[in-house]
C-alpha cells in the first residue's frame, strides 16, 4: 500500500464514523423523546430524559462524533468539510425510514439527490482526496 493511501485511511474512517455516529445520535434522540413523552422544562422531565438509555447513547454518539470531526478537520479545510457533513441529512432520512417507517416521498429523494450533487460539486481538499477517489474507482495515477 503506498503512502498516499495510508494517509487517506484515517480520514475515510473518520468520515464513516461521523456519518454512523451522527445518524445513530438522531435516531437515539427520537427514541429518547418517544420514551419520555411530552417534555416540559421542569425537574420531572429532565429526570425522565436522564433515565432513558437512549439519551445516554445519543450523548456517547455526540462525543464520538466530536472525535471523528476533529480528525476530519485536522486533514481538511472547514469550508470543504462542513458542507460535506450535510450527507448526514440523507443518512438520517434513510434511517428514519428503516427504523420508524417514516415516509420517503419524491421531494425527499430529490432533495437528497441535490445534497449529494452539491457535495460532489464541492469536491474534497483533504491530502490524498484525489487518490481516494482514484482508489474507489479503480484508477491509478502513479
Amino acid at each position: 500500500m503506498n503512502a498516499t493511501r495510508q494517509t487517506i485511511w484515517p480520514v475515510l474512517i473518520a468520515w464513516l464514523a461521523l456519518l454512523a455516529l451522527e445518524t445513530l445520535c438522531q435516531i437515539s434522540l427520537k427514541l429518547a423523546g418517544e420514551a419520555v413523552g411530552a417534555f416540559h422544562f421542569d425537574a420531572a422531565s429532565v429526570l425522565a430524559a436522564l433515565s432513558t438509555p437512549w439519551l445516554w447513547v445519543a450523548i456517547g454518539c455526540y462525543l464520538g462524533a466530536f472525535l471523528a470531526w476533529m480528525t476530519i478537520l485536522s486533514k481538511s479545510t472547514l469550508s470543504s468539510a462542513y458542507p460535506t457533513s450535510a450527507i448526514v441529512f440523507v443518512s438520517v432520512m434513510i434511517a428514519s425510514w428503516v427504523v420508524f417507517g417514516e415516509a420517503v416521498d419524491w421531494e425527499k429523494v430529490l432533495g437528497s439527490a441535490i445534497i449529494v450533487a452539491g457535495i460532489l460539486m464541492l469536491g474534497g481538499d483533504a491530502p490524498g482526496a484525489q487518490a481516494a477517489v482514484a482508489a474507489a474507482t479503480g484508477e491509478t495515477h502513479e
